[in-house]
Formats: structure tokens, C-alpha cells, sequence
């Protein structure tokens, strides 16, 4: 992605956590602080992105809109909430276990930094600059008296995160760092995650990573050129393509200890306790913690 250019998909994920969450089921999985996050997110987003606050508020169009989601690629839209949901708890679960700060890579338009930063926790977020000061503008705007995350620009690969890190002020590499990467590495070259992994683990004293991962290998050919094309008409390119046994090889040559993994049919079964939907969730698709 270009530093100039607005995430289409940071965007659409803030478009389809509102809609769905104007669906009382979904909406009551979350605090009230989380959707109305998203919804101030949404209402603010650039033209025309901005119009989806007005017309998914429209049953019929939430209906209508969900149809052609589940139709082109089934289970992207729960998966947007199961990612939210999921990485919240994990990172709590750290937090809860002595973890002191949070370091969000490729933060987009996600709330966790916000919310831990008004908890009191050190908080750095980093984004490709108009993403940084859009989001800047947002919380300005609607947060104005509550602590904000250190918002930094780093347009990688083009530019080092060893030497950012070096330089930064806002966490200290001696305290116990949850690392969070909700749909990070997938937009970059595996010699470029490689280095990330590296470059986290040689600074940070006690780093554990919090992340997604999609697995393309295991979605059906037709819902695969789907998941590519539809970024790539948005200009932007999933470069990670590693099976999850394959990324998990990597993560331990870098000494990340997997501590928890769900994939699709565990999260299937946990947030199917407890919804009524016929929505399914994306094949492939794996939230995970590190230690």
C-alpha cells in the first residue's frame, strides 16, 4: 500500500463491524464503548465510505448487503466480528499474566490501542502516514478528553522498524510488550515478516504476539481469486501466502512459543453457543498468541 493511500481494507472492516452490529445478536457480543467506536468510525470515514452510516442503518440493505458478502466469499463478514472479539480477549489474557504495554503494527482503524491507552497502559500504534493522521483526526475529534495512544508513521518495507524502535520513546524494550498484528503480515513478503519477527524479538525483552492469519491455501480455488481480486481492485496485494503450519515454522525460528491457536471450526463452535445465525465463518482463517 502506498504511505498516501487510505486502507480499503481498514475501512471496510470498520463498514461491516458497524453494519453487523446493528443487528442486536451481534452488537450484544461487544461493550457498548466498541460499537459506538465503530460507528463514529464509519459516519467519519472519507467519501464516499461515509454514505454506508447512513444506508446500513436500513434492514433491507443490511439484508441485501450480507447476501452478496455470503454469495462472493462466505463467512468474511463473521469473521470480522470473531477477529474483534478474539484478539480483545487474548490480549487481556496477557495483560492479565504481567504484560505492561501494547504495540500495535498496522494498527488501521482498530480500537484496541485506544482502549488500552484510556486503561492507563503505554500504547505506540503504528500505520503508513495518512492512515496515522487520519486516525489522529478521529480521535481528536471524537475522544478529546481521553488518553490517546502515541500514533507513529512507518511505511514498511520501506522503512526500518529496528531503526524506529531504536529511536521511539513511548515503550521500553525491558517491559513485558504484547505485540498485536490483526492483518499485518499478510500485505508483506515473507523475507519482510521474517525480519519483523526478528527485529521484535532481538528488542523487546519479553514479546508476545498477538495475531491473524489467513491460510489461502485453504479456501476453494473460486473463493480464493474472490479474496485476491477484491483487494487488488482495491490496490492492495496479500503477500504472505503460507500455510499456517508454514507460518507457525516460522514464528518458533524466531522463539515464538504458540500458547493458544483457534482455527475456523474452533471459533465456529464457541461463538455458535451462543448466536443464532446462518452466517458461516471464512475457511482459513486462524487468531492466534505467542509467548
Amino acid at each position: 500500500m502506498k504511505p498516501d493511500q487510505l486502507s480499503p481494507s481498514a475501512s471496510f472492516i470498520a463498514v461491516k463491524f458497524f453494519g453487523l452490529t446493528r443487528e442486536p445478536e451481534f452488537r450484544d457480543l461487544f461493550d457498548t464503548g466498541t460499537v459506538r467506536y465503530y460507528e463514529k468510525i464509519c459516519a467519519s470515514l472519507p467519501s464516499p465510505l461515509h454514505y454506508y452510516h447512513y444506508w446500513l442503518r436500513f434492514r433491507w440493505v443490511r439484508s441485501l448487503y450480507i447476501k452478496i458478502e455470503e454469495l462472493l466469499l462466505p463467512g468474511d463478514l463473521l469473521h470480522i466480528l470473531a477477529r474483534k472479539w478474539y484478539l480483545r480477549r487474548l490480549v487481556d489474557r496477557l495483560l492479565s499474566e504481567g504484560y505492561e504495554q501494547v504495540f500495535v503494527l498496522g494498527a488501521g482503524f482498530d480500537h484496541l490501542g485506544l482502549h488500552y491507552a484510556r486503561r492507563g497502559l503505554p500504547s505506540l500504534e503504528l500505520d503508513t502516514p495518512r492512515m496515522i493522521r487520519l486516525k489522529k483526526m478521529l480521535l481528536d475529534r471524537h475522544y478529546p478528553a481521553h488518553p490517546h495512544p502515541a500514533l507513529r508513521p512507518l511505511h514498511l518495507p520501506r522503512q526500518s522498524l529496528s531503526d524506529f524502535l531504536r529511536q521511539q520513546h513511548c515503550l521500553s524494550a525491558m517491559k513485558k510488550t504484547v505485540v498485536i498484528a490483526e492483518g499485518f503480515f499478510d500485505y508483506l513478503q515473507k523475507a519482510v515478516v521474517d525480519d519483523i519477527l526478528s527485529t521484535l524479538k532481538n528488542y523487546f525483552s519479553s514479546p508476545a504476539l498477538v495475531s491473524t492469519h489467513f491460510a489461502l491455501n485453504e479456501l476453494p480455488p473460486a473463493h480464493r481469486w474472490v479474496f485476491r481480486t477484491s483487494l487488488k481492485i482495491a490496490g492492495e496485494h496479500l503477500q504472505f501466502d503460507a500455510s499456517m503450519e508454514e507460518f507457525q515454522a516460522l514464528l518458533q525460528d524466531h522463539q515464538f512459543r504458540l500458547q493458544q491457536k483457534m482455527d475456523r471450526e474452533q471459533m465456529k463452535q464457541e461463538l455458535f453457543s451462543t448466536l443464532h445465525t446462518r452466517l458461516d465463518l471464512l475457511k482459513g482463517f486462524y487468531i492466534f498468541s505467542t509467548q
